[in-house]
């Protein structure tokens, strides 16, 4: 039984979620992190926001804030100096990436294992600590949070695209990202003791490589990170959503092609693409029957979900989507590929095959056209997402670290 657990993870990953939910049960020992709003870093972060400086990094750093217990949170700002340095020096995409999941290991060590008999990690970060907690006797949990052949396939994805030939610069980084999976995967599923995996999607990639242990998986879907105080689902007619920040990964090119079919039957359609990374795509052509509204906070984010008569989420690669359990969360009827992580026997949206923008077209007019179908739906997700609470989610983990 784990009594003392160390989580060490990279960024703010479920908006530090896990941590809260150890220390709430009293097994938190630490929590070992890079930049924090609280670290030098994060508190030039505050200052800058404060005076009127804005950008994505400085925003991003304020809003990393783990809500516990300031003498558990060990963090350090030698990453986010490391990465500048190695941009200013244009180290290579390999090297960039393998410091983001490299780069708080020395820190790690030196702050040491103390009385803590768990480490709990994200996937292959910080895997020379892990080693080390290791050799101390620790119990390793790891969260695999993706399928590890993602970026191979979406290099093969840009490159038999043509709309895609913009984004033709990043199949170098995909090859970095790709090449360091590939160099950890055996490694950390050897080395770790039990595995947190989100859904059947990943646990299915994972039974291809040699060192998975079904043994040791544990699956356990991540919870939604919004949560309604009741049901208030009011769609407006017509209206679609899209959210997301990765055109290639969720799918947008078969969304847009969807959308310009739909618009030649619905002349007010209004097909709603929420996120960041569009920049490069959002005038082309293909793209032209997509309303984009840019980045949405919190409470933005869920009014999208309450008014849109339907998510369309036809992502190609994921573990599990967080943003399909927000819709849900929402009641708001949801279209998406099973490469969500949606599992088939339980969740109640609509699935399709992926790339396939006729099937995303047929079924948005089905769920236009049929009203009791819509609200249906809508009650059965609402119902669904509740069966992901976070404080359910929670048990769930605590039920896994009872038994290491």
């Amino acid at each position: 039984m784990a009594q003392k657990v160390i989580i060490t993870q990279i960024g703010s990953r479920h908006r530090y979620l896990i941590p809260q939910i150890l220390e709430d049960n009293d097994i938190l020992y630490r929590l070992y992190t890079d930049s924090t709003t609280y670290s030098p870093i994060g508190r030039i972060a505050n200052m800058l926001r404060t005076i009127g400086f804005k950008s994505p990094s400085v925003t991003r750093l304020c809003k990393r804030k783990p809500h516990i217990s300031k003498e558990r949170l060990y963090s350090t700002d030698s990453l986010f100096c490391k990465q500048l340095l190695y941009k200013i020096l244009r180290k290579s995409s390999y090297n960039q990436m393998l410091l983001t999941f490299t780069g708080i290991s020395k820190d790690s060590i030196r702050w040491g294992v103390g009385d803590a008999d768990c480490v709990y990690a994200m996937y292959f970060e910080n895997i020379e600590f892990l080693r080390y907690a290791k050799s101390k006797g620790l119990k390793i949990v790891v969260d695999f949070y993706e399928r590890p052949m993602t970026y191979k396939m979406l290099i093969e994805e840009i490159k038999s695209t043509p709309e895609f030939d913009v984004f033709r610069d990043s199949i170098e980084v995909y090859e970095a990202k790709h090449a360091i999976r590939m160099k950890y995967i055996e490694d950390i599923l050897q080395l770790a003791d039990k595995y947190t995996i989100p859904s059947k999607h990943v646990l299915k990639s994972l039974a291809e490589f040699e060192n998975f242990d079904p043994s040791k998986a544990f699956l356990l879907p991540y919870p939604s990170s919004i949560t309604p105080s009741g049901y208030n689902w009011k769609p407006i007619k017509h209206r679609v959503l899209f959210v997301g920040s990765d055109p290639i990964n969720k799918g947008l090119l078969y969304c847009a092609k969807a959308a310009t079919q739909l618009k030649s039957v619905y002349p007010d359609l209004d097909f709603r693409v929420a996120g960041s990374g569009f920049d490069a795509i959002k005038d082309l052509d293909t793209f032209k029957d997509l309303n984009f509204i840019g980045f949405l906070n919190k409470e933005q984010l869920m009014n999208e979900f309450l008014s849109a008569e339907v998510f369309v989420f036809p992502t190609l690669f994921e573990g599990f989507a967080g943003v399909i359990l927000e819709a849900s969360s929402c009641g708001c009827p949801i279209i998406t590929t099973e490469n969500s992580g949606a599992d088939p026997d339980e969740f109640p949206g609509i699935i399709i095959p992926e790339k396939d923008s006729q099937a995303i077209y047929d079924n948005v007019v089905k769920l236009f056209e049929d009203s009791e179908l819509q609200q249906n739906l809508s009650v059965a997700l609402y119902g669904y997402a509740k069966t992901l609470h976070p404080d359910i989610y929670g048990k769930h983990l605590i039920s896994l670290l009872n038994e290491i």
